[in-house]
This record gives structure tokens, sequence and C-alpha cells, in this order.
């Protein structure tokens, strides 16, 4: 299983640089000229990040700084080249950096507690998730109770996990990552026929290699060869050189 904020991100997930927030003020420019810049460079680079250009994204994010040093969501498009990067001390810089500055920003709190959950901080980052559904305004608050989920499962807080996710789906039904993973808890203790019903609509929506060996599973356990067999030939199909194709050839043999 992989637990990827690509992915997730690709889910994880979940990268919302141009969202509207509510940005802090510098005293000493009322440029809003400046501002209009500082936010295009930082579009741009969010669209490069997301391509994985980051030297590029870098630039970007750099000149927009430049033009506005007051714009916090610049920093956390920093915070995140750095991280991808591998340079963990620039980018916790940059992403508190981004909070001091703008304090309520939703997307720096997930953002950041990606970061931390990555470096190991558990609990800090879960801290931050939390922090980032507090504002009403928060086009995503699902994403960011799975993303506490993920880093209470890799804590072994398995019953605060479960709730997150739970919490994710009861805000948006279609939260895929986080009924993946709600249905992976539920299957390793045993409740293989919640696990089948979590699941449900993310084998239906274009399930990743990981979703249909987890349904494989399930079913096999409550004895439905038919479905096993539908999501065994989607997973050899679409997923020839997976890991959990050959997991799935390993098993057959």
């Amino acid at each position: 299983m992989q637990w990827m904020w690509v992915r997730l991100l690709t889910v994880m997930l979940t990268v919302s640089l141009s969202a509207c927030v509510t940005q802090s003020t510098n005293p000493y420019n009322n440029d809003s000229a400046a501002k209009s810049r500082a936010k295009a460079h930082t579009d741009l680079g969010a669209a490069y990040y997301q391509q994985g250009k980051y030297e590029i994204a870098l630039d970007e994010f750099n000149v927009a700084i430049k033009n506005d040093a007051s714009y916090a969501l610049a920093y956390n498009g920093l915070g995140l080249v750095h991280s991808a990067l591998g340079e963990n001390d620039k980018a916790d810089l940059a992403f508190q950096k981004a909070l001091q500055l703008d304090p309520q920003s939703s997307e720096s709190h997930n953002n950041y507690g990606n970061f931390l959950c990555n470096s190991g901080q558990y609990n800090e980052s879960i801290k931050h998730f939390l922090e980032s559904v507090k504002n009403p305004l928060y086009a995503t608050p699902n994403l960011a109770y799975t993303n506490a989920g993920i880093c209470s499962a890799r804590k072994n807080d398995l019953v605060n996990a479960e709730k997150y996710f739970n919490k994710a789906l009861q805000l948006q039904p279609l939260t895929h990552s986080a009924a993946y993973h709600l249905a992976n808890l539920q299957f390793n203790r045993g409740d293989a026929k919640s696990a089948k019903t979590t699941l449900q609509n993310t084998l239906i929506a274009a399930p990743s290699a990981e979703v249909l060996w987890l349904g494989i599973k399930i079913e096999r356990v409550l004895g439905d060869r038919d479905n096993e067999a539908s999501y065994a030939i989607q997973l050899r199909k679409q997923y020839p050189n997976s890991a959990e194709t050959q997991l799935l050839l390993n098993s057959q043999r």
C-alpha cells in the first residue's frame, strides 16, 4: 500500500494555492498592482509545481514575494517546493512564514500538516489539519480530515483515524482516498462486509491499483468469485506493472 501525497493528493492530495483566503496587509505596501502580480506569479508557480517543474515553480514563487512580501500563499508554495526537493529546513521556515502572515489560511495549515506528517511529527501535523477545517470558507475540509486520518493511522491511533475518515466521508461521500483507507482499516480488523460497503463507490470510479487489490482481498474473504475475478481482470489490464498485480499473480500460484 502506498501513501503518497501526490496521489492523495493525489489525494493527498490537494494543493489549493490559488484559493480565496484573507491575506495579511503590509502597511508599507498598498500597491494593488503589486499584489495582483504576486498572485499571478503564485498561480504560475502552483501550475509548475503540479507539473513537477520545481525549479521554475521556485522562481515564480520568489518573484511573487519580490512583488509583495506579505503574500502568504507564495510562501506556502515555497514550502511545497522545498519539501518536494527534500530541503526540509527551508520548507519548514516557508510554511511558518505563510502562517505568520495569514494564520487563518486553511491551505497553509493543510500543506504544513502534510509536511509535518511526512517528517514523523504526527501530533503536530494533526493539529494543523484540524486547524484548517475551522475556517467555514475552506472548500475541501474533507481532504484535511482524510489527511488527519492517514497521519493518525501512521502513529497507530486507529480509533481517531477511523473517526476522521468517517468525518471526511460525511462531508463528501465521494472522497475516495478516505474510503480506501477506512475500508482498509475495516478489512484489517476482520470486518470485510463493512469494508466492501465502504469501498463500493471507489471501486466504480476509476479505481487505483491499491483499491482493486483491496477489493480482490475483500471478495476472497466474502467468497464472491465473480467480483474477485472482475477486479483481478481490471488490475492486470490497467496496472500490469504495479506491485499489486505482482501480489495478485503470486497469490494465484
